[in-house]
């Protein structure tokens, strides 16, 4: 049959799906109550509540009853971005099977299909959820880099592992746009949640060691190619500002090149600067 023009129109329209098809993710719930197995499709935008919402859709018979995702052992949250967080899952585990020289498993494909365990609860009465609901704030246990009070760490400590974390995480999960900071705060969590299970696990120290030799990469090769240039930026001039007792306030630290970038752009210049006495000798000789 000899299609028209609009419907070539619509044809070429709907054959890049493929190549957009990493934007979005294949998932198959499976129920604690013997209902058939349930395909969903989520994308970055899409939260647990918000998949929890199109389960219920797909099965009527689940409005009332309370529900609850589950994947790797963990109860996820529902502020949880799904798609994301999954991807920062499989990428740990791909690096601890890569640390181990295990083959990759096929299943950590983006193109291939999630299974999510779905507990059905008990049904949910307004009345009674309304009265728990002051009851399940005050008993919520801590989540993340939070559990590091209990080990004796200080709230200023536990803000600064957390900012550290979050902003040389190699794939920044978290620069998406969030409804509101609850949201925001429980995809954080889960993140962390996921960071320190890998730490009890022993899968992160090959991360955290590839992502410190990175940076002593990177400044090699700036201070190699472009010796001169980074310096301007390594020296951390004092604020004109000064204690009560007059001593001058330190220095804070370069927010341009962290210590391990500045000791890799020295040693860059030190290899630039004998190469090139090696090339001005070979030359004269």
């Amino acid at each position: 049959m000899v299609l028209s023009e609009k419907a070539k129109g619509k044809q070429r329209a709907v054959d890049p799906e493929p190549n957009g098809s990493l934007d979005s993710r294949d998932l198959t719930i499976r129920f604690t109550e013997g209902l058939p197995d349930l395909a969903l499709n989520v994308t970055d935008t899409d939260t647990v509540r918000l998949v929890k919402a199109k389960i219920v859709l797909a099965r009527p018979q689940l409005a009332d009853r309370r529900l609850r995702l589950i994947h790797a052992g963990r109860i996820l949250a529902n502020g949880i971005r799904l798609r994301s967080w999954l991807s920062a899952l499989e990428e740990r585990q791909h690096c601890s099977s890569l640390s181990n020289e295990a083959p990759p498993s096929p299943v950590q494909t983006p193109t291939a299909v999630t299974w999510l365990h779905c507990s059905v609860g008990p049904k949910i009465e307004p009345e009674t959820e309304a009265e728990d609901m002051p009851q399940t704030v005050q008993i919520q246990p801590l989540r993340g880099f939070d559990r590091l009070a209990t080990a004796g760490f200080s709230e200023e400590d536990i803000a600064n592992f957390r900012r550290q974390f979050h902003s040389q995480s190699s794939s920044n999960y978290l620069d998406l746009a969030f409804e509101n900071d609850e949201q925001y705060d429980e995809h954080a969590r889960a993140l962390e949640e996921l960071w320190i299970d890998s730490l009890d696990s022993g899968t992160n120290a090959p991360i955290v060691q590839s992502s410190s030799q990175m940076m002593v990469v990177k400044g090699i090769v700036l201070g190699f190619f472009f010796p001169i240039i980074p310096f301007f930026f390594l020296r951390d001039a004092k604020p004109a500002a000064f204690w009560d007792d007059g001593t001058q306030v330190d220095a804070m630290e370069s927010v341009i090149f962290s210590r391990k970038t500045q000791v890799g752009i020295v040693f860059g210049f030190l290899v630039n600067l004998l190469f090139g006495t090696w090339r001005y000798l070979l030359d004269t000789s």
